[in-house]
């Protein structure tokens, strides 16, 4: 029965010995199976003076601590363990027998502290696991942070050849708006978070890496901050600057939406259905053209007759020329985007007049005019996006909602960095292909491709 009993609560140490067990006993208003158990042994030597025992150490009472175990099920569960004090003869210095189950001067269990660490990784407030594992949320707390100590990064020699940055937005005390994270982007592990996205603090942070590791760095993954492309062109040096191409499809699609919105409001006072139209149908002027093409007919209620989508893109080029060549210039660049087809993309780009265009696309060719050699990585770099920094993001906005807020950074670093970084698995990207750049023949225009393990 004894064998049984410490075999189910997983206790090994075989100088534990079972003493009996209490069932629906009331513990901190709560039913639970307290199980009595003594610890004793010979002890080699002291602990306090490290002679070796050939009889000056003698049994010196008994203490008795209350070691809260994992629930059983579904109540909680204690371990009232009699831990065997022993004298010295040699030194007159006291000391308790030691097990493996707690550390010293503990009365958590490994197996509790443990279980405390996994959930970290979960999605799940404190005070929920703290209920579940019978313990205080400030004892949960505390088991985390010393936890997420050992995940950050202590020697500045360790970037990867690919990394992604984003900025997002943290806790109030933080000295900037916004709060900067950046990853591997070939194993989508978190490297660091910092609490401000200036360049000067970035500056100071990357600068403490080696300028050797720096120079190892292949590509940098960014959204179109202006910023960020001066400061890391100087800070990686031998590194391909990308834009992240939902930020360029986004930054697009916002410009032509804001003027089909423009020409909306002209037809507001107007009568006829021009208005609602426009109002009612801005996604289908946004839908990438292959979607539109093969469309079915569907009831629309704004025409209050079947229409397929081609149709209704029609109609709303039709009431605007400018509308038409911002429409196709769109739907061209981001065709050419999704092809990875530089050279028409950059023809495309270098033949759009002023006058032809809205206000708001023009100033969004003037910028990728700007910033032709990062769009042109992004293009020879098709493998490389922003898409798992923009998921991980979407997380951390997940843990604020679940925690109802944090109110220091470093707490809401430890937690993040433990979700995403405690168990970091092998990497998951399979060999991308990567376009050469330049061609080999600088005259083709074609892409040749190559496998980067």
């Amino acid at each position: 029965m004894c064998n049984d009993t410490l075999e189910l609560l997983r206790i090994k140490d075989e100088n534990i010995k079972y003493i009996n067990q209490e069932i629906d006993v009331i513990i901190k208003g709560k039913k639970a199976t307290v199980v009595n158990a003594v610890l004793t042994y010979k002890p080699s030597a002291c602990y306090c003076c490290g002679v070796k025992n050939e009889g000056q150490i003698h049994k010196h009472g008994k203490r008795v601590s209350r070691i809260t175990l994992l629930k059983t099920q579904g109540y909680n569960t204690y371990l009232n363990l009699a831990k065997q004090r022993f004298k010295c003869l040699e030194c007159n210095g006291t000391f308790t027998a030691k097990t493996s189950i707690v550390d010293e001067s503990c009365f958590i269990s490994r197996c509790v502290t443990q279980k405390v660490i996994e959930e970290a990784t979960k999605v799940k407030t404190e005070i929920d696991t703290a209920e579940d594992n019978c313990i205080s949320p400030s004892t949960v707390s505390r088991i985390r942070t010393k936890a997420a100590n050992s995940l950050r990064i202590k020697p500045f020699n360790c970037l990867p050849e690919h990394i992604a940055m984003d900025e997002f937005k943290s806790v109030k005390n933080v000295t900037g708006s916004m709060s900067f994270i950046f990853i591997d982007n070939d194993t989508h592990d978190v490297i660091d978070i910092l609490e401000n996205r200036t360049t000067r603090f970035l500056r100071a942070y990357f600068e403490r890496f080696d300028l050797k590791n720096r120079q190892q760095v292949k590509t940098v993954t960014i959204d179109m901050y202006e910023p960020y492309v001066r400061l890391f062109r100087d800070l990686f040096p031998n590194a391909a600057i990308i834009f992240d191409r939902f930020h360029i499809v986004q930054h697009l699609n916002r410009e032509l939406n804001k003027y089909r919105v423009q020409v909306m409001n002209e037809y507001r006072n107007k009568k006829g259905p021009d208005y609602t139209i426009f109002k009612n149908n801005w996604k289908v002027l946004l839908m990438d053209t292959s979607k539109t093409i093969f469309s079915k007919y569907r009831w629309n209620k704004s025409f209050k007759a079947y229409k397929r989508s081609s149709d209704i893109v029609e109609f709303m080029l039709s009431k605007d020329d400018i509308l038409r060549h911002s429409y196709e210039l769109v739907q061209g660049l981001r065709k050419d985007l999704r092809l990875c087809n530089w050279p028409k993309f950059i023809n495309r780009l270098n033949s759009v007049s002023k006058k032809s265009v809205s206000k708001g696309v023009w100033k969004a060719v003037k910028y990728y005019r700007k910033h032709q050699r990062m769009l042109r990585n992004t293009i020879y770099y098709p493998a490389f996006n922003n898409g798992a920094i923009e998921g991980i993001n979407n997380k951390i906005k997940l843990i604020k909602r679940i925690s109802f807020g944090y109110r220091n950074f470093n707490n809401f670093k430890a937690r993040i960095m433990m979700i995403f970084s405690l168990y970091k698995g092998e990497k998951r990207r399979q060999p991308s292909p990567i376009m050469d750049w330049p061609p080999n023949n600088k005259n083709s225009k074609s892409c040749i491709l190559k496998i980067v393990l």
